[in-house]
């Protein structure tokens, strides 16, 4: 359960430091003056979406780094 924090944690500066980029390109700007015309619940429902995505997507690469032992003993059968 440890290592699915951590993974969510890291996957999240990612998305953090993706959006400080994407805030930092010129054209990408834009995109933040329409989130902020959006109603507040709208923006909170997005923000929990986009982590619980996150966390999904955690435990999916979570799952296949645990069971990559497994994919290389079927590579090793005949």
């Amino acid at each position: 359960m440890i290592r699915l924090v951590r993974i969510t944690g890291f996957l999240l500066i990612a998305v953090g430091a993706l959006l400080v980029l994407s805030y930092l390109v010129e054209p990408l700007r834009e995109v933040w003056a329409l989130v902020y015309e959006l109603p507040l619940v709208i923006r909170i429902g997005l923000a929990l979406a986009a982590t619980g995505l996150l966390v999904l997507l955690g435990s999916l690469i979570w799952e296949r780094y645990e069971e990559r032992e497994n994919d290389r003993s079927l590579l090793d059968e005949p």
